[in-house]
């Protein structure tokens, strides 16, 4: 019932824009009126988390001009929040192709690859969106959480080495694969560095990311996917 209200009132908005705007600004067209309701209402639907009612109403509002950045930007934070990773990648690549400095685009493109586990592509994101700025905290925590999360990936490995021979992690006699190992420390390493770089930015993100690395250095699938729910 609170949905079909909002409905309602957007409408009565727009007939009232309809009546009012070309008298006081001739050049607001009938498209542009209608696309700025659509955004609106989809940006009711995506606060009221109806995320595929926003996307539809994001379509809507990019028939009228499929580049404007600002549309698909919202377009691809429903996509990422719905799941559906490959096309906010899409979403966020053609916002790139018109400005690759956008840094919300290249960090939203680099959680995108996160969640379709393409880690390495992540990380060259927002590595770019880091050089347009250096200073922005959330990329530094989401450089982290992906150097985090190689490291557990690369710590299973480890495990799963240990259990084909047969041999606890724990046992003098367990050799693990060098090369792994040194994988995994180093992923760790450079974990440590971003969230360390993201603090001294924000220090309110302290205790954020001490709740990232306890959950992650438990090693349970569970917590990999805790990580991937924040990106």
């Amino acid at each position: 019932m609170k949905l079909k209200w909002i409905i309602l009132l957007v409408v009565v908005a727009i007939v009232g824009i309809f009546v009012v705007l070309p008298a006081v600004a001739p050049a607001v067209t009938e498209k542009t009126v209608v696309r700025d309701a659509q955004v609106s209402l989809g940006d009711t639907f995506a606060i009221m988390n109806q995320s595929e009612l926003a996307i539809s109403m994001y379509d809507n509002a990019l028939s009228v001009n499929a580049t404007d950045a600002v549309i698909l930007k919202k377009k691809g934070e429903m996509l990422i929040k719905t799941g559906r990773v490959n096309e906010a990648e899409t979403v966020y690549r053609q916002v790139l192709s018109q400005d690759g400095s956008d840094t919300t685009a290249l960090m939203r493109a680099g959680d995108s690859l996160v969640r379709q586990g393409s880690l390495n592509e992540a990380l060259s994101y927002y590595d770019a969106a880091l050089a347009v700025n250096p200073m922005d905290s959330k990329i530094w925590m989401r450089k982290g959480d992906t150097y985090l999360i190689m490291s557990v990936e690369e710590n299973k490995k480890l495990q799963a080495a240990a259990k084909a021979l047969s041999v606890p992690l724990s046992s003098p006699n367990y050799q693990p694969s060098s090369a792994i190992q040194y994988e995994s420390m180093q992923s760790y390493k450079e974990a440590m560095a971003s969230y360390q770089k993201a603090m001294e930015i924000d220090p309110k993100l302290s205790v954020m990311i001490s709740a990232r690395i306890l959950t992650a250095t438990q090693n349970q699938v569970a917590g990999y996917q805790d990580l991937l729910k924040n990106f």
